[in-house]
């Protein structure tokens, strides 16, 4: 969207793997070369990096929207043993900005097999794999959030892209392009699966997951899995 800055997988435990700094000055070119100078001469932490950020952003005339890696906070596998089940961005931040917040949610199935097979294309997995019920705890948790700030569901995405861009551009009070629809697949400032997720210039719904007969008694079973499905709108897995 026009008028926006979109810094991606900002995190305050991982600020060194996704640096916001580096970011906004290579994506954007938002940071004087004072500004570069200082921020090399002492020490900063991200909450004073996230502000400078922002001012740049303001003085240029844009918004600062930052994508949240909440991995670290709800699911954690293979990063963090033990998440906190808590947005520690936003509390980290919260104190100095005034922010708007708008959650993102998937199938907990078809995230739950995406992420299982990332970890394996990847070689991320660990001798100990991901738990499918301290999954569902964090995502049991991360629905809740997502009630308490509102949320899209990427399904809804898929099938109505302009309609639910449109409103998720409302809800952050930014300008919205309708011209987006046609230029998405251009657009390279973002980490994640990016070419994975690109096979082609359109955004279609994606065909329902494969899901093995014991994974699904695994999930029904599963009193996390009900309760978040419920909150988020989800049918059960069939």
């Amino acid at each position: 969207m026009q008028g926006t800055v979109l810094l991606s997988e900002i995190h305050p435990l991982a600020w060194q793997n996704f640096n916001p700094v580096m970011q906004a000055q290579t994506w954007f070119g938002l940071l004087t070369p004072a500004d570069m100078a200082k921020l090399e001469q002492q020490p900063t932490t991200f909450g004073d990096a996230i502000a400078l950020i922002e001012q740049r952003s303001r003085d240029r005339g844009d918004k600062l929207i930052l994508r949240d890696w909440n991995h670290l906070d709800y699911t954690g596998y293979p990063f963090i043993s033990s998440p906190g089940y808590q947005p520690l961005l936003f509390m980290e931040l919260e104190g100095h900005f005034d922010i708007i917040r708008l959650s993102i949610a998937r199938d907990p199935v078809a995230q739950w097999l995406s992420l299982t097979q990332f970890l394996m294309t990847s070689n991320m997995l660990k001798q100990e794999p991901p738990d499918l019920d301290k999954f569902l705890l964090g995502y049991r948790k991360y629905a809740e959030l997502c009630v308490e700030t509102g949320f899209i569901r990427y399904e809804d995405f898929l099938r109505k892209p302009e309609e639910t861009m449109r409103q998720s551009c409302d809800r952050l009070k930014i300008f919205f392009d309708p011209e987006f629809i046609d230029h998405w697949h251009e657009y390279k400032t973002i980490t994640g699966d990016v070419i994975g997720t690109r096979g082609g210039n359109e955004i279609k719904p994606l065909p329902p997951p494969s899901v093995q007969p014991g994974l699904k008694e695994k999930f029904l079973a599963n009193a996390d899995y009900h309760r978040a499905i419920e909150l988020l709108g989800y049918d059960p897995v069939c």
